[in-house]
């Protein structure tokens, strides 16, 4: 009678349910990811923070982080023009991706490893106007200045601003503001979009 080699039989079959399972897995991983990153962008697009600054130096304070007087592209300083916006939305629809699946050890299941943005990256991808520190860390923070925010929509008021709607006054116009309002916005979404995620992969 032929001896069956059990452990190696045992193998190749754990070895051929792992491959087929990986190939209807994936996949779905992949397609949740695409969904995932068209989430993110759909928040970030309706985030109260990014509609203020792409309604640029004539925007309303729609975030209330200065509230309501202004508006953020011209309190943090930005030029007529400028696009702050464009860079941020780039880098979360290209950093939100599978870095690797593979196999776990004595299980029929995946190890999923992918990648977000990170903190650096934020920071580079929104350098403040008027120093080396992220714009977005400001918002998120709370920016000081706020007293001496000065703000007009009238054309040709401040020949000397930036964004031509504000400048920084020389004394205290606002009595009793300090520093804009903290709000969390780059992130508040990624910490929603890990949460998302993770319910996601729970129900492949």
């Amino acid at each position: 009678m032929a001896k069956i080699n059990m452990k190696g039989l045992q193998a190749e079959i754990a070895q051929k349910g792992y491959k087929v399972y990986k190939d209807k897995v994936v996949p779905r991983i992949e397609r949740k990811f695409k969904q995932e990153t068209a989430k993110v962008l759909a928040e970030f697009d309706a985030h109260p923070i990014t509609q203020e600054i792409e309604g640029g130096p004539g925007a309303s304070n729609k975030s209330g982080t200065l509230g309501g007087y202004g508006n953020l592209f011209s309190f943090i300083g930005f030029d007529k023009g400028q696009d702050p916006i464009s860079p941020l939305r780039s880098l979360l629809a290209r950093s939100i991706k599978i870095r690797s699946v593979r196999k776990k050890r004595g299980q029929l299941a995946l190890i999923l490893s992918f990648t977000v943005p990170s903190e650096e990256q934020i920071a580079a991808a929104s350098p403040s106007p008027w120093s080396t520190a992220s714009w977005v860390e400001a918002v998120e923070k709370g920016m000081s200045g706020l007293g001496r925010y000065l703000y007009s929509q009238k054309a040709g008021r401040f020949s000397s601003s930036r964004s031509g709607t504000a400048i920084e006054a020389t004394v205290e116009v606002q009595s009793g503001a300090s520093k804009s309002t903290p709000m969390e916005y780059t992130t508040q979404i990624l910490r929603n979009m890990l949460k998302s995620i993770e319910r996601s992969l729970k129900s492949l």
